[in-house]
């Protein structure tokens, strides 16, 4: 799955919970690892910091939109 900027993806659930969406804000370099910037789309004040190879886990995330 490629992932870019804008694109929003959905958190897969494994209880009874909504699944969450999240908006990929910023790419980071980290010792020589690509991390991603996600946004709640509920919370765009929250920012959390995640490795680029669990967003491309399908077991984990979807792609919802992608940017155009």
């Amino acid at each position: 799955m490629d992932i870019y900027i804008n694109d929003i993806l959905e958190k897969l659930s494994d209880g009874d919970f909504e699944p969450k969406r999240y908006m990929i804000k910023s790419l980071k370099t980290i010792n020589r690892n690509i991390h991603a910037v996600i946004v709640d789309l509920d919370d765009e004040k929250t920012e959390m910091l995640v490795a680029l190879s669990i967003l491309q886990d399908k077991s984990k995330f979807k792609l919802i939109k992608e940017s155009k």
